[in-house]
């Protein structure tokens, strides 16, 4: 008997060490330039979905303008010159955390962007659906306290609603030498 195998075509090759993710729930997640493609090694009828990453702002925290990243002063401190949107890192969640009991899959992106996708459960499309963008919700929290030393005293009171019928509840916790103050939970509530 012939083994069977799996051949997807990529855009390109991965370039990162963790480029490709196996996860909990059988599914194989390889990030190749601007396509994250999701493979199911149990069946062999091509792939199961993709995540295109577009272009994100950044954040105008420490802000290099796109057309500097190329002069020859930047050169020892931007480590990729890349300018179009590209996967730096992917990885899976446990199982349970998308609605169909599966697992969310995060995606870092070159300019330090790290969104949480879930596959397409109503939605009649083979791209995988946007559930939140950590960095924003980040950025928004460290705005929120003027980027100043966090007391953890109002945690629990963010929410930062992202669809109209869906909230996600952000905890963080400091990883200091300190005794951490609070503990840190991400909260789907639907």
């Amino acid at each position: 008997m012939a083994p069977q195998y799996q051949a997807a075509t990529l855009i390109a090759s991965p370039s990162y060490p963790s480029a490709i993710a196996w996860s909990s729930d059988n599914l194989v997640a390889v990030a190749s330039g601007h396509i994250v493609t999701i493979l199911n090694p149990s069946a062999l009828d091509g792939p199961r979905g993709l995540v295109g990453l577009c272009r994100s702002d950044p954040f105008p925290i420490g802000l290099v303008n796109r057309e500097d990243l190329l002069e020859p002063c930047l050169l020892s401190t931007s480590l990729a010159r890349e300018t179009e949107p590209c996967a730096r890192s992917i990885s899976w969640s446990q199982q349970g955390f998308a609605p169909n009991s599966g697992c969310l899959l995060a995606v870092c992106t070159m300019d330090g962007h790290v969104k949480l996708y879930r596959s397409p459960i109503w939605e009649l499309c083979d791209e995988w659906v946007e559930v939140a963008d950590i960095s924003q919700l980040l950025f928004n929290y460290y705005k929120l306290i003027n980027f100043g030393e966090d007391n953890g005293s109002h945690l629990t009171s963010l929410v930062s609603w992202t669809e109209k019928t869906k909230a996600i509840k952000v905890n963080f916790v400091s990883t200091s030498h300190l005794p951490p103050r609070k503990v840190s939970t991400f909260e789907i509530i639907r």
